[in-house]
């Protein structure tokens, strides 16, 4: 979609307030893609206040083909999270007009690196072209390129990831941190002082800043952040039943 990652880099200064809600419209609040359809997507878009998509191919019931059909269908941005830092997979990713990529588990610069060149068309990188779906979309913004920290060596060397011409910030995974930190609680008080000191770092060199929470108390906590992953379309369907049937 046409100037959401242009727009996200320009507004990635620093600023306040708290994740729930950003600062001034700051905060794009998204939801998390396991297993929905387009079909599906198409109907829980009617409900409003979406507003990006971030599918998952890591984890949940989605694969890279399923990439490109939601794609199609919706009605804001799409962000995915890579399975792995395959770098064939990130370019048919991208080739499917996303607007985005999360990679899991960065952990140095150097495989950053490895990343900004397949993210990009020479001469910055060694990205490929053809005949794709985002051939057919017409002009578009360099898709955001965002380095998930979810690792002890990850926060190690946040650094010198951010240090790193193409990477356009971090997106925090929480869970698999609260597990590299030996904690038992993402609510525990060092993964929450990591997550805040990964967003404040982030932010005040004017990158953009990422997290899926799927935990209202956490997000509560967090300072303002970019892009806020709410919670799941499992979790956003079973709260509907226990409304409806509760």
């Amino acid at each position: 979609m046409t100037g959401f990652a242009a727009g996200l880099r320009a507004g990635g200064s620093a600023r306040t307030g708290s994740a729930r809600t950003g600062s001034a419209g700051a905060c794009r609040r998204g939801l998390w893609l396991t297993f929905l359809s387009p079909f599906g997507l198409e109907v829980a878009a009617t409900a409003g206040g979406v507003e990006w998509i971030g599918i998952d191919v890591q984890h949940g019931d989605l694969d890279y083909a399923d990439v490109a059909p939601l794609a199609r269908v919706s009605p804001v941005p799409v962000l995915v999270r890579l399975g792995s830092h395959d770098q064939a997979q990130l370019a048919r990713v991208l080739d499917a007009g996303v607007d985005g990529v999360n990679v899991p588990a960065v952990e140095s610069a150097a495989q950053a690196r490895q990343l900004v060149q397949a993210a990009c068309f020479p001469p910055r990188g060694r990205r490929s072209q053809g005949l794709a779906r985002v051939s057919l979309l017409g002009p578009r913004d360099q898709p955001l390129l965002l380095a998930m920290v979810e690792t002890r060596a990850g926060l190690d060397h946040l650094d010198d990831i951010l240090g790193v011409d193409g990477v356009d910030g971090i997106f925090v995974g929480p869970y698999d941190l609260t597990l590299s930190l030996g904690q038992e609680s993402v609510l525990a008080g060092a993964v929450v002082l990591a997550i805040e000191s990964v967003i404040t770092q982030t932010r005040g060199l004017g990158r953009i800043a990422g997290i899926f929470t799927g935990n209202r108390e956490l997000t509560g906590r967090l300072p303002a952040v970019d892009l806020l992953g709410v919670d799941t379309d499992a979790a956003a369907l079973r709260a509907g039943l226990k409304l409806m049937f509760g």
